[in-house]
């Protein structure tokens, strides 16, 4: 058999698609583990029959009680001690707790009374300190937006719920005075989320907001494509920040943003989207996304066993999202400004952060380290990849698929002498050297 010309080879590449790979313009900036590497938490988890497979999380942040749960049970001392037993365990991440707002007639099921009061976000602090617990965030409910439709109580407005953010942040600082607040949580950013900045941003040390843009329906090409909502959220809610129309109480203060809950579709009763792999790279992508646009805390929807939400499954065993989230462990350091020719072919990239003596000075000549490269293929074709940083070669990369995790595999190597092909609906962690003169041919 006679072998292809190597035209007629490059013709059956361009034809399959292909990627290529270069430096974006943006300087590199710290990533916040926390940003990328976070989860909600709860305790009907069974964190510690799974302690291997959630530490290669490293997992750098938590929210408890995580979900609407949080407006249905009380924070009581045996709820706190079982969320610092499953919060050491995870090696005390950065923590976010909500506070209760929302209560049925009758607050809790059997009966017991709801405690939403001030005086019980104050206790909860107190309860939490005692604990030893160390608190970065005092969320304020969860989806104060469903209230008034899902939860069936049309009188929670923005407003009303203005008011119990204030008097809850109130006493939270009568007991922690460098406490900080967050909220509103709101399902999806719209009309409540605006709101609530008009009429109380200056009640929030940081803005939370929810994102599901899918229930599982649709293709998957639309729901890859809802992908481009992280980024264009952030930016609307910093618009609305700026400008003192819309909101006037908050002008000066500065804005950060925590996106407390995320996945492509809010149906934990459907794995469309969600627990399959377009769930699992959405929502990879979206960690990335919000990162690189500044979202500081940014717990996935959720660590695990939350029907087809969750990392990991109600039995223990992982998904497609959790082997992506393990490989985004590695996303720490600084960020690499990657750009892909291909939109088909997500990238993101980090780099070592610089070591710093004493005086904080950068270190002269300090050698170049290794480069870290994410390619997210979200074509059901295999694609070729090349990635042309100047000064750099691929020296190894490693793959997943949905079969592979089907199958119980760990991410498997391909092959890096030239063009790195990627397979259909991958997550691959790529790994770049510096080389030295005389510098190598380039793939």
């Amino acid at each position: 058999m006679r072998p292809a010309c190597p035209l007629l080879l490059a013709l059956l590449s361009a034809a399959a698609g292909a990627a290529t790979v270069t430096p974006g313009p943006a300087a590199p900036r710290p990533i916040r583990p926390e940003s990328v590497s976070a989860f909600n938490l709860g305790n009907w988890m069974p964190v510690v029959e799974h302690l291997p497979t959630l530490r290669a999380l490293n997992a750098a942040g938590v929210r408890w009680p995580g979900g609407n749960i949080g407006d249905e049970q009380n924070r009581t001392p045996q709820a706190l001690q079982t969320l610092k037993s499953n919060w050491t365990l995870l090696g005390q991440p950065t923590l976010m707790i909500q506070t209760r707002v929302f209560s049925r007639p009758g607050g809790n099921q059997g009966g017991a009374e709801a405690r939403n009061t001030p005086q019980d976000a104050a206790d909860l602090v107190r309860m939490a300190r005692d604990l030893g617990l160390k608190v970065t965030y005092w969320e304020i409910g969860n989806e104060p937006d469903l209230y008034a439709t899902n939860r069936g109580d049309p009188s929670w407005t923005p407003e009303r719920y203005c008011g119990v953010a204030r008097a809850q942040r109130a006493a939270i600082l009568g007991v922690d005075p460098r406490a900080r607040v967050a909220g509103p949580a709101v399902s999806n950013p719209g009309a409540f989320l605006d709101a609530v900045i008009q009429t109380c941003g200056d009640a929030f040390d940081l803005i939370t907001w929810h994102l599901y843009p899918g229930n599982g329906d649709g293709t998957a090409a639309q729901a890859l494509a809802s992908i481009e909502r992280a980024r264009s959220t952030l930016a609307r809610v910093e618009a609305l920040w700026a400008d003192p129309a819309t909101n006037p109480h908050g002008q000066g203060r500065p804005l950060a943003q925590g996106v407390t809950e995320y996945a492509q579709s809010w149906r934990s009763d459907r794995s469309t989207h969600l627990s399959d792999a377009v769930g699992g790279l959405w929502a990879a992508g979206a960690a990335l996304r919000l990162s690189e646009g500044g979202a500081v805390f940014n717990p996935y929807f959720s660590l695990m066993a939350t029907g087809n939400h969750g990392l990991i499954d109600d039995a223990g065993f992982p998904r497609f999202g959790y082997a992506a989230f393990r490989e985004l462990a590695h996303y720490r350091g600084l960020t690499l400004d990657l750009r892909s020719d291909d939109p088909a072919v997500w990238v993101h990239g980090a780099q070592p952060a610089p070591e710093r003596p004493a005086d904080g000075q950068p270190v002269e000549g300090q050698p170049r380290g290794l480069l870290t490269v994410f390619a997210l293929n979200t074509a059901d074709t295999p694609t070729p990849l090349t990635v042309r940083v100047p000064g750099y070669a691929v020296i190894g990369a490693k793959t997943i698929t949905d079969a592979d995790v089907n199958a119980d595999r760990p991410p498997r190597p391909l092959d890096v002498r030239g063009p790195v092909t990627l397979p259909p609906l991958s997550f691959t962690r790529l790994v770049l050297k510096a080389f030295s003169s005389p510098t190598p041919e380039q793939p």
